[in-house]
């Protein structure tokens, strides 16, 4: 693998319940300090590939059956989640999951646990990024809407210091605006702290001027790699209407 490389996906094959095949051949490489935008329609296999890489697959019946994921240069096949996780991978997953009885500020504690050396200096930069969570933080889960909620799980994702962010559809059902700020947030983090990051969405333009590389998927293969320029919305078009 090459030195830059902090993520190698090599020919993957994922089944879910010994039978059913989500994913084939998929090859995804992920540079270090990367944003790669995964990109793809519904069902194509982009939430399936997140979980392969964070491990948690096992949990829906599902399995590599052929080919390695390696993060900085180990393989991951078989690791736990828990162990994955402390390995620096940390997976935002669309379902926006949080403890929904606790308050902002005791989620966010109860995710330092992950990695507690640092975790002051970490809480003011998520509220440097978030600053409605600082205002909030008192609040409780259940009682934030949509955009919050993905606030809170993105900053929940930071507490635990990961070296590779993996988002999935963080935009879905947010408004155009609190789309807007969620990807404004996604790409200081890029630019300020260096943080290596995936997004796997549908199709969303803003995503394509901050990527560095494009992946898209379709019915569990990659049918496009591309450099950002490359993968204009007329391209997908055509990708997705095949």
């Amino acid at each position: 693998m090459a030195q830059a490389d902090m993520l190698d996906v090599s020919n993957v094959e994922v089944h879910y319940d010994g039978a059913i095949v989500a994913l084939q051949g998929v090859t995804f490489t992920v540079a270090r300090n990367g944003l790669v935008a995964l990109l793809g329609p519904n069902g194509a296999g982009k939430t399936t590939l997140m979980k392969a890489v964070a491990g948690m697959l096992p949990f829906e019946l599902g399995e590599v059956v052929q080919g390695n994921v390696a993060f900085e240069g180990a393989s991951l096949n078989g690791v736990h989640p828990a162990n994955i996780a402390r390995r620096g991978v940390a997976l935002v997953q669309d379902g926006r999951q949080c403890f929904r009885n606790l308050t902002i500020a005791e989620n966010l504690r109860a995710a330092s646990f992950l990695a507690r050396t640092g975790a002051a200096e970490r809480l003011e930069m998520v509220f440097s990024y978030f600053p409605v969570l600082r205002e909030m933080q008192q609040r409780p889960a259940g009682f934030l809407s949509g955009g919050q909620l993905q606030m809170l799980v993105i900053a929940m994702a930071l507490m635990g210091n990961p070296k590779l962010l993996l988002l999935d559809e963080p935009s879905l059902g947010l408004s155009p605006v609190m789309v807007q700020a969620v990807f404004d947030v996604v790409e200081r983090m890029h630019r300020e702290l260096g943080m290596t990051v995936v997004v796997a969405e549908q199709t969303v333009p803003r995503l394509l001027k901050v990527a560095t590389d494009v992946y898209v998927l379709s019915r569990g293969r990659v049918v496009m790699h591309a450099p950002p320029g490359e993968a204009d919305e007329e391209a997908l078009q055509r990708v997705y209407l095949s």
